[in-house]
């Protein structure tokens, strides 16, 4: 080197010629952590929320099986002429049909939410699976009237739960919800052919 200048002086002479700054590695994964986090607690929550649906799901399966083993072998329908000889209206024979069908349902949903639809014909072909739309009042509440036709010996029976389920919109816009109120109708369904009895 001319003039008795060490390889030091010259770095610092040039800065920008092979000096190398220091690594500042202090607070990068706090900032790696606040640039995932969001889409991180986004989809636990999103995840979460499609557990506790399918969870639901699983619990209106277990409680139309009930009631479609009770229609199916005829014991419904022997409950219904028993009491409506006893002066039971049609309304109350479907209220007590949904009580044995809210007996299933798992401790964390409630039968308020539950609602029953029961349709029966002479043929698969000639049964109604058309789904009912939902219409609710200026209160929130449901104003549909479902079928509740348990049919006789050999007939088709269609038996279909329908819960609404409260969803809440998780972070970033997912939302599962599929009615206007923001709420989740989950159905579960049964279609046999009623045994003689």
């Amino acid at each position: 080197m001319c003039g008795g200048e060490s390889s030091s002086d010259s770095k610092r002479a040039w800065p920008f010629r092979g000096w190398s700054l220091p690594a500042q590695t202090r607070g990068s994964a706090a900032i790696q952590f606040a640039m995932v986090a969001a889409p991180f607690f986004a989809l636990l929550i999103a995840g979460l929320e499609v557990s506790l649906v399918y969870f639901v799901q699983e619990g209106l399966e277990t409680s139309v099986e009930a009631a479609a083993r009770s229609v199916i072998t005829g014991s419904a329908q022997k409950a219904d002429s028993t009491g409506a000889s006893t002066g039971m209206t049609q309304a109350q024979l479907q209220a007590r049909f949904k009580q044995n069908a809210c007996n299933a349902l798992p401790a964390f949903m409630q039968c308020s939410n539950l609602y029953v639809d029961v349709r029966s014909a002479g043929s698969f072909s000639s049964l109604d699976t058309s789904m009912p739309t939902f219409t609710f009042g200026s209160n929130g509440q449901v104003t549909n009237t479902f079928s509740y036709n348990l049919g006789a010996s050999g007939s088709i029976v269609l038996i279909r739960l329908m819960y609404i389920w409260p969803v809440r919109t998780a972070p970033l816009g997912f939302d599962i919800s599929n009615l206007s109120n923001g709420q989740r109708l989950v159905v579960a369904t049964s279609v046999a052919k009623i045994e003689n009895y």
